[in-house]
Parts: structure tokens; C-alpha cells; sequence
């Protein structure tokens, strides 16, 4: 009787931890997949702002800048992990799209991919 309980127990500790086992693995995708989220939507930001520049013959406010992606991102964040770090996402976002503008990037794949791994480390 003693060694059937005991079997239980260690059982049910086992499964435990499987289970924070996976609760792990799953945070991971989940942070590969906003970080990929994220470093797309600011290549397309970075591309967006650089052609913007060349052809604008007034002086770009950031809002202005803003309002072009926006739309956009929160879709990007509505599918991403199925909504559920939208907004999360979308104040990263606020951030990132500050710094595109105010730093004028001009190579979007380099920008995308520094932050990707940025973003992952």
C-alpha cells in the first residue's frame, strides 16, 4: 500500500513538472513568435520612413509617421499568439517606431534582423 502511494506521488510530480516543462517551451515560441512580429512590422516601418523621406516636401511629424503603419501593426498583433500580448506589443511597438524616426534608418533588413536578435537574447 505504502509503496503504491509513494508510486502516486512521484507520478504526479513527474507529470508537474512535464507540464511546467511545456508551459516553458511554449513562453519561447511565444517570444520568438512577437519578436518576429515586431522585427517585421519595423522593416517595414524603416522601408516605409526611408521612402517617405525621399519623396515628403514638408517636414514629417511622428504621429503623422505613426498613423501610416498602425492600422497594420495591430492586426500583425491580433494574430500574434492569438491576441493575447496585444498590448504588450503594441507599447514595444510605440517604442520602436519612435526610435526608426527619430534615428532616420535607412537598411530595413539590417535594422529587422538586429532587433530579432535583440529581441530574442
Amino acid at each position: 500500500m505504502k509503496k503504491s502511494f509513494f508510486l502516486i506521488i512521484c507520478l504526479g510530480l513527474f507529470s508537474g513538472n512535464l507540464g511546467l516543462s511545456q508551459e516553458i517551451k511554449i513562453n519561447r515560441k511565444e517570444t520568438l513568435e512577437n519578436c518576429k512580429t515586431l522585427g517585421y512590422l519595423s522593416f517595414l516601418a524603416v522601408d516605409k520612413f526611408k521612402a517617405l523621406r525621399s519623396t515628403a516636401t514638408d517636414e514629417i511629424e511622428l504621429d503623422d509617421a505613426k498613423k501610416l503603419l498602425e492600422s497594420v501593426a495591430l492586426q500583425a498583433f491580433k494574430m500574434s499568439n492569438g491576441g493575447r500580448y496585444a498590448e504588450k506589443l503594441f507599447d514595444e511597438w510605440n517604442i520602436i517606431i519612435t526610435d526608426i524616426f527619430l534615428n532616420e534608418y535607412s537598411d530595413p533588413k539590417l535594422y529587422a534582423k538586429s532587433y530579432i536578435e535583440t529581441c530574442l537574447s
